[in-house]
């Protein structure tokens, strides 16, 4: 008997060293430093506009715009000289000419029209990187608030345990219920502490992928703020997608239009830019018997390249190639969007269903009943031992984690959607 009493006095060292354990856990540290709290809009709002990434993206537009400037400029005027003196005697010939080259077609303005849709490619660009790593923030963010709706769930558990561990400890050091009893209790306990354990490292994973789309430093405090809200009614409704206001679609079709008129380029490319210009030749020469006399010159002088060898062929048959293939991406494209917004809906409509049969129709029956086998364990009725009471326990959590997890695909498929409409704030 006495060596029952050391062993139950054991226990509940033990069980009070555990909560003082678990309390230390669930407070986390707090107050260590001072977190940043972002809402998950926030969060998206602070990527754009601080994400390193992003901000050299849009240097690229800058890029283009210097490219178009360039474009479309005639080419620079030449100026020609030559002296040719006598190497015996005193004569010489001395020339000067201008020549300038003017386009026999409308190369310079197709030129301008193919960088100016290469500046409507980079901007369409860099508008879809900012739709994707706005999705990626929603993404991370709705995960670390579905991580720490489970942790709060866990917790909320394990307070229940710990008062059933205390209640058994009680009991056995009373004589009145079984010591096995409440060492399954304690087991439960430390399993639970475990959870958490990892539940907690899962969200410092999260939050550590998240820092660097912010645009933080990987030591700076984060929290995200809010909680996820249960689906709305209908709000997996809506008309398709419109693919024009998809900035990978818009950048598409801006390519699109820049081989068209680069093809177009290419077709006037065959005639090289013919050359004009005029000459002043003077010439000092002897003429006997008056002596030295000096002679001048002017002339006009032109040429023009001609497209015997060289006809572009090989340009032209690549230009082409490239205007069909931007036209077939941007169509495949559009068929991928739509199956993205269809797909994101079918996702909210399932996550949705699964979130209402498990909130309102199972978890209050499994809740009930737990309550009642917890009743009648506690006050040793029939039919109701610790092994029924755990797993009707088992039962009641795993619903409550379907209904979790139902509600973090329901909000990360919203995120889809959202973005599969080109939405970025």
């Amino acid at each position: 008997m006495v060596r029952s009493k050391t062993a139950v006095i054991l226990f509940l060292n033990s069980t009070s060293m555990l909560r003082i354990f678990l309390t230390a856990l669930l407070l986390g540290g707090a107050g260590v430093l001072q977190a940043a709290n972002l809402t998950v809009e926030a969060a998206v709002t602070q990527a754009v506009s601080r994400n390193p990434g992003l901000l050299a993206a849009r240097w690229s537009v800058v890029e283009a715009n210097g490219r178009l400037l360039q474009a479309g400029r005639p080419a620079n005027p030449e100026i020609e000289t030559e002296l040719k003196p006598n190497v015996r005697g005193r004569e010489f010939t001395f020339s000067a000419g201008f020549m300038q080259r003017f386009p026999l077609t409308n190369r310079l303005r197709l030129e301008k029209a193919v960088s100016r849709a290469e500046v409507d490619v980079a901007a369409a660009e860099v508008r879809e990187a900012e739709r994707q790593l706005a999705a990626q923030v929603r993404t991370v963010a709705v995960n670390v608030l579905a991580v720490r709706a489970a942790q709060e769930l866990k917790k909320a558990q394990t307070a229940q345990n710990a008062d059933m561990v205390k209640a058994a400890a009680k009991a056995a050091a009373a004589a009145e219920g079984s010591s096995l009893d409440a060492a399954q209790l304690e087991l439960e306990l430390h399993q639970g502490a475990i959870g958490l354990q990892q539940l907690e490292g899962e969200k410092a994973v999260l939050t550590a992928g998240l820092r660097p789309l912010l645009g933080m430093a990987p030591n700076e405090p984060l929290e995200i703020a809010g909680s996820l809200p249960p689906p709305a009614g209908g709000g997996e409704a809506g008309n398709g997608p419109n693919p024009q206001n998809r900035p990978d679609y818009q950048a598409a079709q801006a390519r699109g239009e820049a081989a068209r008129q680069n093809l177009e380029l290419e077709r006037k490319s065959r005639w090289q830019d013919p050359a004009f210009g005029v000459s002043a030749e003077l010439e000092r020469a002897e003429d006997a018997p008056e002596g030295l006399r000096t002679e001048g010159f002017v002339g006009f002088k032109f040429s023009l390249p001609l497209p015997f060898w060289n006809k572009n062929e090989g340009r032209i048959e690549a230009a082409q190639a490239a205007s069909a293939r931007a036209d077939l991406e941007a169509a495949a494209l559009a068929s991928t969007i739509r199956a993205e917004a269809a797909t994101a809906r079918a996702e909210m409509t399932a996550a949705a269903r699964i979130y209402d049969q498990a909130a309102n129709t199972l978890l209050p029956r499994a809740r009930d009943l737990e309550v009642k086998l917890l009743e009648l364990y506690q006050k040793a009725g029939p039919g109701a031992d610790l092994a029924t009471v755990m797993r009707a326990r088992e039962r009641r959590m795993g619903l409550e984690m379907a209904r979790l997890n139902a509600l973090r695909d329901y909000h990360l498929a919203k995120a889809r959607l959202r973005s599969s409409l080109g939405g970025v704030r």
